[in-house]
């Protein structure tokens, strides 16, 4: 009886440990995927400046090439990068990196290093945008605008750059599952409606809204066009490998047959001599088969570099074509 109880006890013990693990389990589930979250949507906003900088770049590029622009689009851009990244998203990212720089000697290095060059950025930043106001107005040339605009971008790719590749795995590492509740606690570490990639595109931005999708379009049908003519080179390459082997097969067979029957005509006609005069028939015949299946394989060699040369051709006048103005 006593053995039972035992048995039942520890059953039961069992029990409980086992649904403690599994609550336990769901619960740093559910902590780890809300850690996750602060971090992903600070990614998530770095692929957004991404895709305005590609739309900068851009416009950089067309006044550079002194092609048609759309001066409010470029405003709109410039003014966005000025008064978001640089300034309302900066609180979120601020918090989370000071919080975490006390924690961490290490990460309160970097961040001090990643604050210089902000700093640096934001100045460049309100100075691309003086620039641009001042070339809408006609006070300064194209190439100024052009000049600044490209070394913000560099500034600003190399500022995301550091941040995802130093910064954030090194407060992945320093923070705790506690230190990431006490931030989240206060609400602080909700993300702020994006005036361009939020539920609503804010008046100010809507110019520069319609451009971005229109860029992003055109980059999807870029590289569906691009993926089908790669398809469209790769059949026609497998019909120039087929066609090859197709007649690789028929010489050979035509050359087996024409061999058989002229050997079969030396045994008739000089049976003395036949193994002789057929080694020498078969070798003629050999020579000559291995010469047209090197002829019928060089002219697929051919066709291979055209289908290529071809294929190279269409995906530059496609990005010729996609070039925005």
């Amino acid at each position: 009886m006593n053995q039972k109880r035992k048995s039942s006890a520890k059953a039961q013990q069992s029990k409980q440990t086992d649904a403690g693990d599994l609550h336990s389990f769901i619960e740093q589930h559910q902590k780890d995927v809300a850690e996750a979250a602060a971090l992903a949507s600070l990614r998530q906003a770095h692929r957004h400046i991404a895709s305005v900088l590609a739309l900068l770049s851009d416009k950089l590029n067309a006044i550079d090439r002194s092609a048609l622009v759309n001066t409010r689009a470029l405003h709109e851009v410039v003014d966005y990068m000025v008064t978001w990244p640089d300034s309302a998203h900066r609180s979120r990212e601020i918090l989370i990196y000071d919080y975490a720089a006390e924690q961490n000697a290490s990460v309160k290095k970097l961040v001090s290093q990643i604050e210089v060059v902000h700093d640096r950025l934001g100045k460049k930043g309100k100075a691309l945008k003086n620039h641009v106001d001042e070339w809408r107005r006609g006070d300064v040339g194209g190439d100024v605008v052009v000049n600044a605009g490209r070394d913000y971008v560099r500034e600003a790719y190399g500022s995301m750059a550091q941040k995802e590749q130093e910064l954030f795995p090194a407060i992945d590492a320093a923070m705790s599952r506690q230190d990431w509740r006490e931030l989240a606690a206060d609400g602080l570490l909700q993300p702020l409606r994006d005036p361009v990639f939020g539920r609503r595109v804010s008046r100010e931005f809507r110019t520069m809204a319609r451009k971005l999708r229109r860029s992003l379009r055109r980059g999807v049908e870029h590289r569906a066009v691009a993926e089908w003519v790669g398809i469209e080179s790769l059949f026609e390459a497998y019909e120039v490998l087929s066609m090859a082997a197709q007649s690789g097969r028929s010489v050979t067979r035509d050359q087996f047959l024409t061999g058989l029957r002229e050997s079969s005509y030396i045994v008739l006609d000089a049976p003395l001599k036949a193994p002789l005069l057929c080694a020498a028939n078969n070798a003629r015949i050999t020579l000559e088969w291995v010469e047209e299946i090197q002829e019928i394989y060089r002219d697929a060699a051919v066709d291979l570099v055209r289908v290529n040369r071809e294929r190279q051709d269409r995906l530059r006048l496609l990005k010729r074509a996609s070039r925005p103005g």
